[in-house]
């Protein structure tokens, strides 16, 4: 099978995917006993304006047109109306999108920076004391809650030692006195461009403990996916050819067999970057973080359908994206994949 071929059975395969879930997320919005119609107008509307919010909705319609009519208004880049906020769900979602990024993307880094290193050094020292006590801390990122971890850095660094804030995105007098100008959301690279040192400084510090409580789960997984990696390249004959010429051990390690084994953890790091875009939402509620997670929990206690939908889809797309990107660069490194 040729790469184009490929190509095509991944994109139709994740096309599948997507039309699967957003008929389950449909579905399962309104079997949920709820009355959006209300939630429109407010709780001391009349009957007659309940009606009419039930006919501007389409609630008054079959179950089968509203998604057919919601997917149609998808495909044109109308996402609905959102019940909670009488704003279109695209660009609630735009305003939120930006935190939960700049969150994602700083515990993905920490996840990179110290779990590559951390698993070589792992598979270096093997059935050493550095080795268990790196596997210790890889299994207990792993097994830990990440609502647990975030409130015990709370209490550590903020109520005991006082150190870092307890949550939010930024200082409030910070605000006031320097307030934030919005260029493109993401407050670290919004006050470096207008030169606002002091809201960066205040962005910086309310962003350290939920990174680092985000970044706990894809740190074990890649230290364990490396160590494991590591391992078997090390064994290579290629591997022990290096050493036996007296190359230095950090060069054997680092260029020769860390080259060849980060195609898995290149897999692991690009799914779970996927997978922690959901895991900001619990996060986002331990540290009061105005990201998505923030939105979704305010949408679905008020039956927010528009918004559930379109935030469902659109971490199936982030979640199918990656995965799509990821197959497709092993396809191109290893022929044989296109194969199978």
């Amino acid at each position: 099978m040729g790469l184009t071929s490929y190509i095509l059975r991944r994109v139709l395969l994740s096309l599948f995917v997507l039309m699967g879930v957003s008929i389950v997320t449909f579905l399962l919005a309104w079997v949920v006993p709820s009355n959006p119609a209300i939630r429109w107008v407010g709780p001391r509307a009349t009957p007659e304006q309940v009606a009419r919010a039930r006919m501007e909705l389409g609630l008054d319609r079959p179950v089968y047109f509203r998604y057919l009519m919601y997917m149609k208004n998808f495909l044109q880049g109308e996402w609905g109306i959102s019940i909670m906020t009488h704003q279109p769900v695209l660009r609630d979602i735009a305003t939120y999108l930006p935190a939960t990024l700049e969150l994602l993307i700083c515990g993905m880094l920490i996840a990179v920076i110290v779990g590559i290193p951390f698993g070589v050094i792992s598979a270096a020292k093997n059935v050493s004391l550095l080795d268990h006590l790196i596997r210790l801390f890889s299994i207990a990122g792993v097994a830990v809650p990440t609502f647990w971890l975030g409130m015990l850095f709370q209490l550590i660094f903020f109520k005991e030692l006082r150190l870092l804030p307890s949550g939010g995105r930024i200082d409030t007098i910070i605000m006031v006195t320097s307030p934030m100008q919005k260029i493109t959301g993401f407050f670290l690279v919004d006050s470096i461009i207008t030169g606002n040192f002091g809201a960066f400084k205040s962005a910086l510090t309310h962003l350290i403990l939920p990174s680092l409580t985000l970044a706990a789960y894809p740190l074990g997984l890649t230290v364990r996916m490396t160590r494991a990696t590591m391992l078997e390249v090390l064994n290579e004959n290629y591997v022990q050819t290096a050493r036996a010429i007296g190359l230095k051990e950090a060069r054997v390690l680092y260029i020769h067999a860390l080259r060849n084994a980060l195609g898995p953890v290149l897999t692991v790091l690009a799914l779970s970057f996927a997978y922690s875009l959901t895991g900001t939402f619990l996060i986002e509620s331990v540290f009061s973080w105005p990201g998505l997670g923030n939105y979704a929990a305010k949408a679905i206690p008020s039956a927010d359908y528009p918004a559930i939908m379109g935030l469902t889809i659109l971490v199936t797309l982030f979640y199918i994206t990656l995965n799509l990107f990821v197959d497709l660069a092993l396809a191109f490194l290893d022929p044989r994949i296109r194969l199978e």
